[in-house]
């Protein structure tokens, strides 16, 4: 903000009003003005230089520019040309209680006679210090939208013309514009700076997931992962524990965009950090959900299937924690693995069971999120449990890999052009 000692300044004569001199020289200060307009971007420099110019063609002691603060309703001093620290450390001014403000913002020009003495004025006694007299108050308004208020006072008694009136809110016009599209610039830079981080997180979560399933003696393994934005909360990973054996996890975070990809991040280095350890799978889930409790507000979840494939046997021992149960089919027959407890990060000392499934060559288990069965068509329709199964009978005997992606087009194709609103991922183990 440029702010400037107050001194006396002297306020010449100005031409008579309606005379061709006074005519010329209002038609050359808005040519002026709308061609410097034009020329720069920089919000700062626009009010500064707009309370500054104006003062000098005007021929006034002093001038400001209030903006509104939406969320306050504050009119906040952006910049001065000519007036004081002690007149702007005044105090506030409120929209909702300055009637010279308000009426501005409304539409109106507001003529101030004398401003130690007008009961509008709110602060009265500073501005007889300040040694403002008459004043003039117009909206700064640009397409309808009125963004603050541009305020010139002299000196003297004086009584603004309607010529002035017009190169005051023909100047108000033009800064609001300047000030709309400094804004706007303003708001895409930032728009692109978050993209851009945006971007770079959604590159580090997509290296969190693996970029093929691992070999296992007996399991054939297929996987999609299809975030709804760039951001997602769903993951799955496989963990190779000291021991052989494979560990694996399915999830899904509650929400979307960044707060879930922070979650899921979170959850999966939980998983991570005591997966290695010789606790049991309940232990292990037990101590991911007392980490999550920690970082969740209320609302916020994550449903976690892990398990852990043997290498000795085609086995499966896992904990279901409030996910949605897996498919197990065999021989034609479904089978829900649902063995284990409440969704993590809820409640700090659940208790979780586990189940071990002995496998069957040619066994199918179906790992995916709710973003599979929850997909919508544009007639509201969910792809549902009973399309899934239909969907996983009808490619059973294809390799794992092309299950998973069979089951990812039957989803889009039911869902058709309709929005993916969920994130999507599927798992499938094939039992060799």
């Amino acid at each position: 903000m440029k702010d400037q000692p107050a001194r006396d300044q002297s306020e010449g004569p100005a031409p008579p009003p309606g005379s061709r001199r006074r005519r010329a020289e209002t038609l050359s200060a808005v040519f002026d003005l709308t061609e410097w307009f034009a020329g720069t971007r920089d919000l700062q420099e626009i009010l500064n230089d707009t309370a500054e110019r104006i003062a000098r063609v005007m021929n006034v002691k002093a001038s400001g520019i209030r903006l509104l603060d939406e969320d306050t309703g504050e009119m906040v001093v952006s910049a001065v040309y000519n007036l004081s620290d002690d007149y702007l450390n005044k105090g506030p001014v409120v929209l909702g209680q300055n009637p010279i403000d308000a009426a501005a913002m409304r539409g109106e020009n507001v003529h101030i006679a004398n401003a130690s003495t007008d009961s509008r004025v709110r602060y009265r006694t500073q501005a007889k210090q300040e040694g403002l007299v008459s004043g003039l108050c117009v909206p700064m308004t640009y397409r309808g939208r009125t963004v603050g208020v541009i305020r010139v006072y002299s000196g003297r008694r004086r009584k603004f013309t309607p010529e002035e009136e017009n190169l005051l809110r023909s100047a108000g016009s033009q800064a609001a514009a300047g000030i709309i599209e400094a804004r706007l610039v303003e708001e895409q830079r930032e728009a692109e700076h978050h993209a851009r981080q945006v971007r770079y997180a959604a590159e580090i979560q997509r290296r969190m997931i693996p970029a093929r399933a691992p070999d296992h003696p007996f399991i054939d393994f297929g996987c999609v992962y299809d975030p709804s934005l760039e951001l997602g909360g769903d993951f799955y990973d496989f963990v190779e524990l000291p021991d052989g054996r494979l560990g694996f996890t399915i999830a899904d975070v509650v929400g979307k965009g960044l707060p879930a990809a922070l979650m899921m991040a979170s959850a999966r280095s939980a998983l991570r950090a005591n997966a290695a350890s010789h606790a049991g799978i309940p232990r292990i889930v037990s101590r991911v959900n007392a980490h999550m409790c920690r970082d969740t507000l209320v609302g916020e979840f994550v449903t976690v299937f892990y398990g852990i494939f043997s290498t000795n046997a085609p086995r499966l021992t896992y904990v279901n924690a409030g996910h949605d149960p897996p498919l197990l089919l065999r021989d034609g027959e479904f089978r829900q693995l649902n063995a284990g407890g409440l969704v993590i990060g809820v409640l700090p000392d659940v208790e979780f069971d586990e189940e071990s499934v002995d496998l069957r060559s040619g066994d199918t288990i179906v790992f995916y999120t709710d973003g599979v069965i929850d997909a919508l068509n544009f007639e509201g329709e969910s792809f549902s449990r009973p399309r899934l199964r239909e969907s996983i009978l009808r490619y059973a005997d294809r390799p794992a890999t092309e299950i998973a992606e069979q089951i990812k087009w039957d989803t889009r194709r039911f869902a058709g052009l309709a929005e993916q609103n969920d994130d999507i991922t599927i798992v499938v183990a094939k039992v060799r």
